[in-house]
């Protein structure tokens, strides 16, 4: 099965509407499982890969940027298209179109009280 959607949906449905309410609260970093993987979705989209790569890169950088986030995937475990951390901890996967391991829920607003949480306790001062 194809993880495009998954992707395309957690974008969608989640962190994009989330990131709209707390922007400035969080840094947020998009990151790739695998440069396989992109390739695929490009595939699959019609879109040819070199042309992409072109298209994003300086001087051509755009591959050297996708390892780079390959391997910060990598080196937090990350396994599945979409997997949303906060914190530096897993928060919630999407995978085969639907949401798993979604401890405090899946929803946008569930998303944003805790981006909301964890700004007032490490912005309190204590």
């Amino acid at each position: 099965m194809s993880k495009c959607p998954d992707a395309r949906d957690c974008l969608r449905d989640l962190v994009v509407p989330v990131m709209e309410k707390v922007a400035d609260k969080v840094d947020f970093r998009l990151s790739f499982i695998g440069r396989s993987l992109v390739e695929n979705c490009a595939l699959e989209y019609g879109v040819d890969f070199g042309r992409l790569n072109d298209c994003v890169s300086e001087d051509g950088k755009g591959l050297d940027l996708l390892e780079a986030s390959v391997k910060r995937s990598k080196a937090a475990g990350v396994k599945y298209s979409c997997t949303v951390r906060l914190d530096d901890k897993f928060r919630c996967i999407r995978d085969g179109g639907i949401w798993k391991d979604c401890k405090g829920g899946s929803d946008i607003g569930d998303l944003v009280d805790d981006v909301e949480k964890l700004y007032k306790l490490k912005n309190s001062g204590g």
